[in-house]
């Protein structure tokens, strides 16, 4: 009976260390999970503000665009452009289409373009260019808000 005097400590260290081991996996997964979990959702968080940043920017791109048309067709009656400044008009014209489809309110998206195209006098010109500086400033007032 000697020998289970010696034995039993042994066993239980070995048994202690078993489950030691056991309960550190256990652990160490769980913790990895939780890791993996809160990295998604910072990415998640981090892809959200990544958005609004862009349909902010894009949002200001356009309006500064959109006034930018609206002062190259005011020009003085009897005045054409320059050469350089159709060429500009025209470069400008495409990085306001750029923009505009950017922007994820499709809607808000299809009267910016209807608004690029031709107008009967700067009156009417004008007055749509108002209303829908006006819808792109409360958009832009909504990303903020939401941020």
């Amino acid at each position: 009976m000697e020998w289970w005097k010696t034995i039993a400590p042994l066993v239980g260290v070995v048994l202690g260390s078993l489950g030691t081991l056991l309960g550190q996996k256990l652990s160490d997964s769980r913790t990895l999970r939780r890791d993996r979990l809160l990295a998604k959702e910072e990415a998640k968080i981090r892809l959200a503000a990544e958005r609004v940043t862009l349909q902010r920017e894009a949002i200001m791109e356009i309006q500064h665009g959109l006034e930018g048309i609206m002062a190259a067709h005011e020009l003085a009656p009897g005045q054409s452009p320059s050469a350089e400044f159709r060429a500009a008009a025209t470069q400008s014209g495409l990085f306001l289409r750029a923009h505009i489809a950017r922007l994820e309110d499709r809607e808000l998206a299809a009267s910016a373009l209807a608004w690029v195209g031709p107008h009967q006098n700067a009156a009417a010109a004008r007055a749509a260019l108002d209303s829908l500086q006006q819808r792109l400033s409360t958009h832009l007032r909504g990303l903020y808000a939401n941020q």
